[in-house]
């Protein structure tokens, strides 16, 4: 069973070496090459989610095995996509980096990070929960999809880790 709890601020060091080993292992099996150490997420990006109580991690047996981000920040192409459900950004919640250490994969872990951020995103309010996969993580879809997620559309968008690379963009609706 997953336990998911928010970060605290000495947990940065913890959070860090969960994204150096899950972008490492995101690149040994080809899943993407899209996360860089201290790119993304940078440094910044984990210190700030930190700070905002907006970065979550979930352990498993008591040892952490996955991270995300939940907020209301988004990238720009967010507000050019068509979304199915018409529900505007205003009323929208995103996930960001979630990431599962590759011992863990298989595991479900995914799949029940992303359960507690619709729950998570229901407490905030919002209307829908959505997020953005790049073109080439078809795992990262599949969770989505089961958990509920429709595919919105695909849209280029520009991140510092990856420049200009097409996405595919997800939601769920609350």
């Amino acid at each position: 069973m997953v336990e998911i709890r928010k970060a605290r601020n000495d947990d940065y060091s913890a959070v860090r070496g969960l994204y150096y080993a899950i972008t490492d292992g995101m690149l040994a099996s080809g899943i993407s090459n899209s996360w860089k150490h201290d790119i993304y997420p940078s440094e910044e990006f984990i210190k700030s989610s930190i700070a905002s109580d907006t970065l979550y991690i979930g352990y498993e047996n008591s040892v952490p095995a996955s991270v995300m981000v939940i907020n209301r920040e988004y990238n720009e192409g967010y507000e050019k996509a068509a979304w199915p459900s018409g529900i505007p950004m205003s009323d929208a919640v995103m996930i960001h980096a979630l990431g599962v250490l590759p011992e863990f994969s298989g595991r479900g872990i995914a799949g029940a990070m992303t359960r507690y951020a619709i729950t998570e995103a229901k407490r905030m309010g919002a209307k829908v929960l959505r997020l953005d996969v790049i073109e080439d993580n078809k795992r990262a879809e599949h969770v989505y999809v089961s958990v509920g997620f429709i595919f919105a559309g695909a849209v280029k968008m520009f991140y510092e880790d990856t420049g200009w690379t097409p996405f595919r963009l997800f939601e769920h609706v609350l």
